[in-house]
């Protein structure tokens, strides 16, 4: 993964079937927790919010160039 790529929940992630759910990842490095990759997801809120993740847990949908 790498910044710009769209992502969403891998299928082990049970519970986000069928939200469609999407992210853009906007930095990766190390973070706390073991995790590698910062997203913004889509959001229905004003504003969005940046999480970190473990890539492990997500998939790309749609690479950047």
């Amino acid at each position: 993964m790498k910044i710009g790529d769209l992502v969403t929940y891998n299928s082990e992630q049970r519970w986000a079937e069928g939200l469609n759910i999407i992210g853009l990842v906007i930095d990766v490095g190390v973070f706390a927790g073991n995790k590698d990759i910062k997203v913004v997801w889509n959001s229905r809120s004003p504003a969005s919010v940046s999480t970190t993740y473990k890539s492990e847990h997500l998939e790309v949908i749609n690479e950047s160039r």
